[in-house]
């Protein structure tokens, strides 16, 4: 015979002991309520952990998400602010009628590709210059600070901040670049405030339909041009490239219930077009992991192919891109070499269902500057709708940069219009 339910047993009592109907029905439901509080779901880490009160309650399952969730990740290449580019940006706050440095207008011909994106990580290649410095260019650069400001506006959500130059300004500088970019709402990655951040990845959290994948990036550079790393803050960039370091950061991050891992290395030889040994061998141990969803890489100023190379968290491989190239800089075929003045754009396709989540493939669109026009930004991709030209560069230019591109991406999928956003709600998580 079964038992019978603890609730119509307190239901009875209240009904034996002279309770009107009314107040018998209120115990019952308090009694409903304790019990399924006291199934109490918690999550520790990424486990989650169910306590069952008595054997006759009824666990109260946690709520399942209501639909799968794909996002667009949009990685951009390095922001290299040359001085001729810090020029063209306060150009174009003077002829608004304001002072200081406007990029906006600089930027604007890509605002639609990475606005579509759910998530657009930028490589801020130098520092932000300090209150009371002047900004400065090659070789040793500090950028003004309202390129935060700007990136933020654009569509940006974070940055990379590991790179030769982080030190360029000192820790004045690299901290200052960190607390502008926490002004401006904008993630960093590869570089800290002090040595607690340096432990901490940094996470993005995006959300719809009941789901919510989380997102953590990690980034480190070969070196800092040779700079000693500041004596009281050794943390201060995250130097050499460690691969065990950075798997074991990667591990820290999903017991703090990152769904997925995206690392950022700044590393090969500049102005080369394939990635060098030491490029495989470092992208290949992160792949050998199972700890990391998809590897980044930028310094080059040259764009590098993408791959899906053997291993990932899965088994079934891991996406790559060698180097983004540049995004915005003064760089070109006649200041120093050929595709210096493209670059890509890396989208990363990213779903999440009750299995779980994967990056489930990478594709790039070309972004090239019109060094001629004030250092405007350009897709590639949208030269077929202006006819092959964009801005002030012809339609022969603009081919010869497209075709040189396409060379170096060989077979690897290209983004031909812009994403389409998920609708998703972000947060970028603190650090510290």
């Amino acid at each position: 015979m079964s038992p019978i339910p603890r609730g119509l047993l307190v239901l009875a009592a209240a009904l034996v002991a002279g309770l009107g109907l009314g107040a018998a029905l209120a115990a019952y439901s308090n009694h409903l309520h304790d019990a399924a509080a006291s199934s109490a779901v918690s999550a520790t880490g990424s486990a989650v952990v169910t306590t069952t009160a008595a054997p006759w309650v009824d666990p109260v399952a946690p709520p399942q998400p209501s639909e799968e969730l794909t996002v667009t990740v949009a990685f951009g290449g390095d922001m290299l602010m040359h001085q001729p580019v810090n020029s063209s940006a306060a150009a174009a706050a003077s002829q608004a009628g304001a002072s200081g440095y406007e990029y906006s207008p600089l930027l604007a011909g890509v605002d639609r590709w990475i606005a579509g994106a759910d998530l657009a990580i930028c490589q801020l290649e130098v520092p932000l210059t300090p209150p009371g410095q002047a900004p400065s260019g090659y070789p040793v650069f500090g950028a003004p600070t309202e390129l935060a400001r700007d990136l933020a506006e654009q569509g940006w959500d974070g940055c990379t901040t590991a790179s030769n130059h982080a030190l360029d300004r000192g820790w004045t500088g690299l901290s200052h670049t960190i607390e502008t970019l926490r002004d401006a709402g904008l993630g960093y990655s590869g570089t800290a405030r002090d040595a607690a951040d340096a432990e901490l990845p940094q996470l993005y959290r995006l959300s719809a339909g009941g789901q919510t994948l989380t997102i953590a990036h990690i980034a480190a550079t070969y070196g800092v041009n040779g700079l000693p790393l500041p004596a009281d803050q050794p943390w201060s960039v995250n130097t050499p490239i460690d691969t065990a370091r950075m798997i074991t950061q990667a591990e820290a991050a999903r017991a703090a219930g990152a769904d997925i891992v995206l690392a950022t290395i700044h590393d090969g030889v500049e102005y080369r077009t394939t990635p060098t040994p030491e490029q495989r061998g470092l992208v290949a141990r992160l792949a050998e992991s199972g700890q990391i969803d998809a590897v980044i890489g930028d310094h080059p100023h040259v764009a590098e192919p993408i791959e899906l190379v053997s291993g990932g968290v899965s088994g079934d491989g891991m996406w790559t891109i060698y180097s983004l190239g540049n995004f915005i800089s003064n760089q070109t075929d006649a200041v120093v070499g050929p595709n210096t003045d493209t670059g890509v754009v890396a989208y990363l396709t990213i779903t999440k269902d009750a299995g779980g989540a994967a990056v489930t493939g990478m594709t790039w669109a070309g972004v090239t500057v019109d060094t001629a026009h004030g250092h405007r930004v350009h897709m590639l991709e949208d030269s077929v709708a202006a006819g092959g030209e964009l801005g002030q560069i012809g339609a022969a230019g603009v081919s010869l940069r497209y075709e040189r591109l396409r060379a170096i991406m060989g077979d690897a999928a290209e983004q031909l219009e812009p994403p389409k956003p998920a609708g998703v709600s972000l947060e970028v998580v603190p650090r510290g």
